[in-house]
């Protein structure tokens, strides 16, 4: 194997592969990425055994082959080195890199080694704008659950239906749905449960990119193609449980508020909710909306928020956290919240877009 590349693009491609590398792999083969020629381009791979990635870059290739190489170490050597252009040449597992002012020989593993990333491309299922679906990946995945005695909830739904993808994620205190219009409708009606660590690495991904994605989808394997981007993940087996039910149909009381004012309202008042498990009270008043946080051992906190009300005023406890999550992935001038009581789930919403709904249970405190 023998090619010449620009160092920008080389750079480019193994970031892109590199941070799905774990350094405490329990393979030895897993700790490297995947060199290979391919077509008059270099095919850049890498596998964690649950998520796969190929890229390709452009180069001038003299002569094919394939090795597998420390992802850090030529990372950090590729990342650092500022000459336009690299070449690298194979001898036996040895990769020789050159360029200007620098040289370098890492020693690789055989291709052979190398973990088979599934290749499921076959027939596209569905096709979706990489922004809408990079949008929606950031707007649930935090919602997952972390707990281990469900792993269904440790990641996220795709929900396929006609013309719409419903992407959703909870973890049984909070649960986050997006629904996005999809550029071409799936070949049937679906769902699948993709894990959250793959979810957060393809949005990375996607971070940035624009064009479309075509998804293909297999037993047990979705891939996500992106121009000259491939990315795979297993996928999750078991039932998503049926969240329909706990999302209210209609609320009594809505209050409509400022979105910079509230997150930073909210922020305060988790300073002062640290000792209390993050609990925060919201008051909704006739025209104003009051956040209050108190603990015996360190003080209280009230903020006052002009709102415009609907229904009967409410008092309802919730946790901060969840709240700031929310607040952290929507791009909205004002926010509604509703519910019907203190013992209901409350609905968070941007005000007026019903394509993302963001539900939390109350806290039950004692009165």
């Amino acid at each position: 194997m023998k090619f010449s590349c620009t160092q920008a693009n080389l750079n480019k491609g193994i970031n892109l592969v590199g941070k799905i590398v774990s350094a405490h792999g329990t393979l030895p083969i897993l700790n490297n990425i995947l060199l290979t020629t391919d077509s008059g381009r270099v095919k850049i791979s890498a596998t964690d055994l649950e998520i796969g990635i190929n890229t390709w870059i452009g180069a001038k290739v003299e002569s094919e082959g394939s090795i597998t190489i420390p992802a850090r170490l030529i990372q950090e050597f590729i990342n650092t080195n500022n000459d336009e252009t690299v070449s690298l040449k194979l001898e036996n597992t040895t990769l020789n890199l050159a360029s200007k002012k620098y040289k370098a020989n890492i020693k690789g593993i055989d291709a052979s080694e190398f973990p088979v990333i599934p290749n499921i491309k076959k027939n596209v299922f569905a096709e979706i704008s990489a922004t809408d679906l990079g949008k929606a990946l950031s707007q649930v995945a935090f919602a997952s659950a972390i707990d281990e005695t469900r792993p269904v909830l440790m990641g996220v739904l795709f929900k396929f239906e006609k013309n719409e993808l419903k992407v959703v994620a909870t973890d049984s205190y909070r649960l986050a749905e997006k629904t996005i219009k999809l550029e071409k409708p799936p070949v049937r009606d679906a769902q699948l449960i993709m894990p959250q660590r793959a979810i957060l690495e393809l949005n990375r991904v996607l971070s940035g990119q624009e064009g479309k994605v075509e998804m293909y989808l297999e037993e047990n394997q979705i891939l996500f193609v992106l121009g000259e981007i491939e990315f795979t993940s297993r996928l999750i087996e078991g039932s998503f449980p049926d969240y329909t039910q706990i999302i209210p149909q209609k609320n009594t009381t809505e209050a409509i508020i400022s979105k910079d004012d509230f997150a930073n309202s909210i922020k305060m008042a988790s300073f002062f909710a640290r000792e209390s498990a993050n609990n925060i009270k919201l008051k909704i008043g006739k025209e104003e909306l009051q956040i209050v946080a108190a603990s015996p051992q360190i003080g209280d906190n009230i903020s006052s928020l002009n709102a415009k009300v609907t229904g009967p005023v409410m008092e309802i406890s919730f946790n901060a956290k969840f709240i700031l999550d929310f607040l952290n992935v929507i791009n909205a001038e004002k926010v509604s919240i509703s519910s019907s009581d203190k013992a209901s789930p409350a609905v968070f919403r941007a005000a007026g877009d019903n394509d993302y709904v963001y539900i939390i249970m109350p806290l039950r405190i004692e009165e």
